[in-house]
């Protein structure tokens, strides 16, 4: 073979590579504007008092399921998965609809949830919901690059 031929079939598999890659999702299902990734769980305050927690929280959004993580120590870390869904009023609705997985405890967070976004920005959101016991939570968070 000559070196151009092989010179050319090598940069059309580059170039097809290329366009593949391109086209690669990561966002299943569309979509699903300033959500989709990792939040970082900056601050929980329960009924204005803040809550200290063990390790930190984060949010991530991915099409319909929401995962919640709870990182501590090397390595340990604490998960749940469920589904979300925002309302037109602009509320999120998450829900861990099978106990059997809904492992994380953190506070406030109960297997229905009902958030109403109180601030937002791109980077920035904040969080409010009232637990089944009448105490209003607030979750300040921060979006992860």
């Amino acid at each position: 073979m000559k070196k151009t031929t092989l010179y050319y079939v090598a940069a059309s598999f580059a170039v097809v590579l290329l366009a593949l890659g391109a086209c690669a999702c990561t966002r299943n299902h569309g979509d699903i504007g300033p959500w989709f990734g990792t939040w970082h769980v900056q601050q929980i305050t329960a009924d204005g008092i803040r809550v200290n927690v063990e390790g930190d929280y984060f949010f991530q959004f991915q099409s319909h399921v929401f995962r919640v993580s709870q990182v501590y120590g090397h390595e340990q870390t604490v998960e749940s998965y469920g589904a979300w869904q925002e309302t037109d009023g602009g509320d999120m609705l998450v829900d861990f609809s099978d106990p059997d997985v809904f492992y994380i405890q953190m506070p406030g967070l109960e297997t229905r949830n009902r958030f109403t976004v109180t601030t937002a920005s791109s980077g920035d959101v904040t969080f409010t919901k009232t637990d089944t016991q009448g105490t209003q939570y607030t979750y300040h968070l921060k979006k992860q690059p």
